[in-house]
């Protein structure tokens, strides 16, 4: 015996079966996605205040203040970092910069790894409100190409250029 309720399901089949295909050609490829990215953070990396390692390096020979902020991963800081950065993963800087930096109008230097993941942190900074805030567009890499001194818990020491390019392989920033 044939119920009223079937064509519905019938119907219901028929159009899942068609949309399934259509959703799966519509599918963004991971190279697309790695071009968005880039997309994201070039623009916002060029249009936004910067200095690079060695122009940084001056401001902190002349004694100026400002707060130093490191956004890169808590292992990276850990491994090495310039000296007198305070460490905020760029994850939580809308959480916690707020706590530690009260002053909106603080000069507030950012650098991660090479700058892209700084840039995002200077504009959400900026987004957030603070006035005063500098990429360090060459971060970490032109500070460590510059030959300048790093820290650790284990004191000051210097990195060559050469031994700090040995990167994890997922990570492709420019």
């Amino acid at each position: 015996m044939k119920t009223k309720n079937s064509f519905p399901f019938f119907f219901f089949c028929i159009l899942l079966s068609l949309s399934i295909p259509l959703s799966a050609a519509a599918a963004t490829s991971i190279e697309q996605i790695r071009q968005n990215v880039v997309k994201l953070w070039k623009p916002i990396k060029q249009n936004q205040p910067h200095v690079n390692a060695v122009e940084f390096k001056k401001i902190m020979d002349r004694g100026q203040d400002f707060v130093l902020l490191d956004v890169r991963t808590e292992k990276e800081y850990n491994a090495a970092h310039l000296p007198g950065a305070i460490h905020i993963n760029r994850g939580l800087i809308e959480w916690i910069v707020p706590n530690r930096i009260q002053d909106p109008g603080a000069r507030i230097y950012v650098y991660c790894r090479t700058g892209a993941r700084s840039a995002f942190a200077t504009h959400r900074l900026t987004e957030m409100g603070y006035t005063n805030v500098t990429n360090i567009s060459d971060a970490f890499r032109g500070w460590v190409v510059a030959g300048y001194p790093v820290y650790n818990r284990h004191g000051e020491f210097t990195l060559k250029p050469e031994a700090f390019e040995k990167k994890d392989p997922y990570i492709d920033e420019e």
